[in-house]
C-alpha cells in the first residue's frame, strides 16, 4: 500500500513538474504581435518578446494622407516583471496554437472603411502561428483569447500616452 502511495506521489510530482517545465520552455524564446487596423484609416500594433521588450506603433493613415506625409508614432520600452508575467500567463491560457488561421474570411460581406481587421502573430522557438480576424457577427472565441486581447487593449491605453514622434 505504501509503495502505491509513494509511486502515485512521485508520478504526480513528475506530471506537475513536466507541465510547469513545458510552459516555461514555450516562453524561453517568443515574439508576439497584435495589430488592429481600420484599412486606410488607422492601425495600432503592439509587440512583446521574451526579453521583456514591448513596442507600440500607431499609424493614422487618414490624417497622414490629408497632410500628405507619413507620421507614425512609435514607442519602445521594457515590460515590468508583473506585466511580463501577466503576458506569459495570458498567452498560455489563450491556446493560440489551437486556434484557426483565419476568422471571418469564409464569406464575402459588404464591407465599409470602418471595419476592423485584427492580426495576431505568435512565434516560439519551435512553432509559429499567424491568425487573421475580420469581424463578423456570431464569432466566438475562447475566454483565454478574449482575456489576452482585453489585457493588450488595456496595455495599449495605459502606454499610448508614452508614444512619441
Amino acid at each position: 500500500m505504501k509503495t502505491r502511495i509513494s509511486l502515485l506521489t512521485i508520478l504526480s510530482v513528475m506530471l506537475i513538474c513536466l507541465s510547469g517545465c513545458s510552459n516555461k520552455k514555450e516562453f524561453e524564446e517568443f515574439s508576439f504581435t497584435y495589430s488592429m487596423e481600420s484599412v486606410d484609416n488607422y492601425k495600432m500594433v503592439v509587440t512583446f518578446d521574451s526579453n521583456q521588450n514591448y513596442k507600440l506603433e500607431e499609424y493614422n493613415y487618414f490624417f497622414d494622407n490629408a497632410a500628405n506625409k507619413r507620421d507614425p508614432k512609435i514607442s519602445e520600452g521594457k515590460l515590468t516583471d508583473k506585466e511580463f508575467e501577466e503576458i506569459q500567463k495570458l498567452l498560455s491560457k489563450s491556446k493560440l496554437f489551437e486556434m484557426e488561421d483565419s476568422y471571418g474570411f469564409d464569406k464575402e460581406y459588404n464591407r465599409d472603411l470602418g471595419d476592423i481587421m485584427y492580426q495576431v502573430s505568435f512565434s516560439t522557438k519551435d512553432k509559429d502561428k499567424f491568425i487573421s480576424i475580420r469581424t463578423t457577427e456570431n464569432q466566438q472565441f475562447s475566454s483565454g483569447f478574449i482575456s489576452l486581447i482585453g489585457y493588450i487593449n488595456t496595455f495599449i491605453n495605459s502606454h499610448k500616452k508614452e508614444v512619441a514622434n
